[in-house]
């Protein structure tokens, strides 16, 4: 299998860190998404990353999909939960975790626009949104102490994951508030999974 990515995406990172954690062998092609013909468009229309591409040819996109489609290709280790409740939390700290992913991007790039051209409101209303999701996912993960030593993280761990990293990339100022958040994240990274898919 092959899996379009870039260095920085937290959705792509997503996904790099489940094929870790299940021990799925997937090779990595890097793109570059301001290219008019970089490969991702070849199997995904809208040019978006992740896509990854099966042995059969067969293309499957975004994140959440691919991340279920792993399950299915394989079940164990399991990192969505069986248990109906758990699943339905893991599923939901996914989705906030994405939310964090989609401000934060927002956020950079409406940055990016000169300082005359910027909508100052927007910007605000963004940062309030991350750093209350930041809020919340602090408070999930004052129970996840010992995740660092588990045979394998769940969905809800691996998302809070890619998602406060790339945060600590692009805003590393709307972190200072939350300090267990960013221990939780820097104790993680003894596992290779984390390690090897930090963004660059």
């Amino acid at each position: 299998m092959r899996l379009y990515a870039t260095q920085t995406s937290p959705y792509a990172r997503k996904v790099r860190i489940a094929l870790l954690e299940k021990n799925i062998p997937c090779t990595l092609e890097w793109v570059d998404l301001r290219a008019t013909d970089h490969g991702a468009l070849e199997h995904n229309p809208l040019g978006k990353i992740p896509v990854l591409v099966r042995d059969d040819g067969a293309a499957v996109y975004d994140s959440a999909v691919i991340i279920q489609y792993l399950e299915i290709l394989r079940p164990e280790p399991a990192i969505i939960p069986h248990d109906p409740e758990a699943r339905i939390a893991a599923l939901r700290i996914e989705a906030l975790a994405s939310g964090i992913m989609d401000s934060t991007v927002a956020w950079v790039l409406e940055q990016r626009h000169s300082n005359d051209c910027q909508d100052l409101d927007m910007l605000q209303r963004t940062r309030g949104k991350i750093v209350a999701a930041l809020a919340v996912l602090q408070e999930e993960t004052c129970g996840w102490k010992d995740v660092a030593a588990a045979p394998v993280l769940n969905l809800a761990q691996i998302a809070t994951i890619a998602a406060v990293g790339y945060v600590d990339l692009r805003a590393p100022d709307f972190l200072l508030q939350f300090p267990e958040l960013t221990t939780w994240m820097h104790a993680l990274r003894q596992r290779p999974g984390i390690s090897a898919t930090v963004p660059q």
